[in-house]
Formats: structure tokens, sequence, C-alpha cells
């Protein structure tokens, strides 16, 4: 009589611990694939405009070293990117106001990451290069006193304009500086000898 109890009740505890640890690993199993799909379900939305880092070709596949970088980053995240379109007027007031998450292609400076964060590490490192229209022949490279007078088209606000009013004053010449959006407003410009010159980095 006393064996069977005792057998009966070492039955009742491996019952009670199997149901135990089944139910303990259903809720970590149910629990693990909620996050995982929460974060294959996230979706970033990234500011995109147009340039030499992040573009869609003429087969309408997105192409760019900020796109790659994207996709390299999704690899670790899973997350989903969705573009959202902007130029430079527009693409910070669509980030201050949440319309879109993260932005690449920023250059840092204090005043900017009063606003926004920036990654430990930069994307990369950028060369500011002044190209100038060959066919006005008043235009040469031995003296830069040329420039003074000149029109140049320069992404107004940004740190290329910072630059180029830096190697001004270096310089003593002076320039009116010209707004251009891209590269396509940069081309219409020089055709249209609304501009002399005009700022590019690489």
């Amino acid at each position: 009589m006393d064996k069977s109890r005792k057998k009966s009740a070492v039955l009742f505890v491996c019952i009670l611990l199997v149901l135990g640890m089944w139910m303990m690993l259903s809720v970590y199993s149910q629990a693990a694939g909620t996050n995982n799909d929460e974060k294959q379900t996230q979706t970033i939305r990234v500011g995109s405009f147009e340039d030499t880092f992040n573009y869609v070709d003429k087969n309408g596949v997105r192409r760019g070293y900020g796109y790659e970088l994207m996709q390299a980053l999704a690899g670790y995240t899973e997350w989903k990117f969705e573009y959202v379109k902007c130029d430079w007027s527009d693409c910070f007031d669509k980030l201050e106001n949440g319309e879109i998450d993260i932005m690449g292609d920023i250059s840092y400076s204090d005043e900017r990451a009063q606003k926004m964060l920036f990654s430990d590490e930069p994307m990369g490192e950028e060369k500011y290069i002044l190209y100038a229209d060959l066919s006005n022949m008043d235009i040469g490279m031995s003296d830069f006193k040329f420039m003074d007078g000149k029109r140049v088209g320069v992404l107004m606000d940004t740190e290329p304009e910072i630059m180029l009013t830096e190697w001004e004053n270096k310089n003593g010449i002076h320039t009116e500086h010209v707004n251009v959006n891209n590269d396509n407003d940069v081309e219409k410009k020089l055709a249209n000898h609304e501009i002399d010159a005009f700022v590019f980095y690489s």
C-alpha cells in the first residue's frame, strides 16, 4: 500500500514537472516568435534625396553607396526600409516632424547635433571640388582672383557653402552664391549661363 502511494506520488510529481516545462517552453516560444515578428515587420522610413550615394537607375533599381550601407544595416537589425523621396530643403523638416526616421549623407555639425543623433562612425569622407564652365575663357587656374565676382552654384546653407566661404576668405575673393538643388539643376543653370562654376562633392 505504501509502495503504491509512493509510485503515485512520484508519477504525479513527474506529470507536474512535464506540464510545467511544456508551459514554460510554450510561453518562451510564443514570446520569441512575437519578437521576431516585430523585428521583421518594423519599417524604418529613410529620407532619400537623389544623389550619387542613393539613387534609382534607369531600370528602377535603387543603387549607391548610401543604399548599400543601409542594406548592410538591415542585415543586422532585420529592419525593413521604406524610402521617402525628399530634397535637401525639406528632408530636415521631415526628420524633425517624424515623417522620416533616418537619413544618411549628412555632415556633422554642433548645431545639427542638438536636433538629431549621429552615428559614432561616419559614412565616409567628402571632398569638395570647384568646377568651372570652360566655355568662359576668362576663367584660368594660375590665380584664384579670376573667381572674384563669379556666380557659383552651391547648395545653400550646407557644409559645401560653408567651405566655399572659408576658401573665399582665405584667398581674398568674393563670389555670388547661387542655389542649386541637384545635378539636373546644375546642368540647366550652366547651359543657361546662370552660373560660371559650381561646387561638387565626392
